[in-house]
């Protein structure tokens, strides 16, 4: 099968087939929004990430385990962004080649929720702090 395989009208796509060779091409401009989405998506985790390192190297001002579990909370919350930002991707790409209606995501939900818990920590470290 070649990238350019289509599935014959009305007829549904095999699950046996590569997700990126059913359907038809989306429109171009749909496929470059789509992916400067997952880009959007990519530079949360490494904020995530870069505000872990800086949190693991905070003076002494902080409790090592608290400064610790605030690390390991943000590496996690950046692999899972990632892998939700690439989930999100996928999945509308999908959708876009086989012409189905793109869905809602709960991503944004989620992260949200997460970073209330995120400010749960910064408010310890404040209160540790003073």
């Amino acid at each position: 099968m070649t990238p350019q395989h289509q599935e014959p009208e009305g007829e549904p796509a095999s699950r046996s087939t590569a997700w990126w060779t059913r359907g038809k091409e989306p429109d171009y401009r749909a496929s470059l929004a789509n992916e400067r989405t997952l880009l959007a998506w990519s530079r949360t985790p490494l904020a995530f990430l870069a505000a872990a390192f800086a949190v693991v190297h905070l003076t002494d001002v902080t409790p090592r385990a608290l400064r610790l579990a605030m690390a390991g909370y943000l590496v996690a919350l950046a692999g899972g962004v990632t892998i939700a930002g690439y989930a999100q991707w996928r999945s509308r790409q999908a959708r876009m080649r086989e012409g189905r209606p793109l869905g809602r995501i709960v991503g944004p939900a989620v992260l949200m929720s997460a970073l209330l818990v995120l400010s749960g920590f910064v408010i310890a470290v404040i209160i540790t702090a003073s």
